[in-house]
């Protein structure tokens, strides 16, 4: 009787061992699928070509900034939309506080109305990354500048 008793519980523990053994992999299996079907964020950052401005002593004209997006996903066409709270981005074609391109370096000057200003308080530029196909924003950023008696330094996050 002990004999066939202790068969019948190896058999159990086998049974047992299996059953968790099929739960771990089954587990496994299911969380890699949901790890490789989420989405990575798409993420944007402004590169400016120089941390701070003076326009009364600079040969140039304003702040060049440059949107770099990364994301893992593929899009047909993108659409980068620029504001700015003060001062205004110049262009060929566009200038004002808001513009849009397709990822060109866009230029900010302080300047508004064709004239030049004195901008007395700190302010930011945003910037949105949009997915033209359906007006997704896939990502956003901003830059603060710094305003100190006409010189304008981009704050370090």
């Amino acid at each position: 009787m002990n004999n066939s008793l202790q068969i019948k519980r190896s058999k159990k523990n086998e049974l047992v061992v299996k059953c968790l053994s099929l739960f771990v992999v089954l587990s496994f299996f299911l969380f890699s699928i949901l790890v490789g079907c989420s989405k990575t964020p798409a993420t944007v950052t402004i590169v400016p070509d120089r941390t701070f401005y003076a326009s009364f002593m600079s040969s140039a004209r304003g702040i060049k900034l440059t949107p770099e997006f990364k994301s893992t996903q593929k899009y047909a066409e993108l659409e980068c939309h620029w504001t700015t709270e003060a001062g205004e981005f110049i262009g060929f074609t566009d200038f004002g506080k808001e513009i849009n391109n397709q990822g060109e370096t866009v230029l900010w000057s302080a300047v508004e109305h064709d004239m030049s200003v004195d901008i007395k308080d700190d302010f930011e530029i945003d910037l949105e990354v949009i997915n033209k196909a359906n007006s997704e924003v896939l990502a956003s950023t901003k830059i603060t500048i710094k305003s100190n008696k006409g010189v304008y330094e981009i704050k370090a996050d």
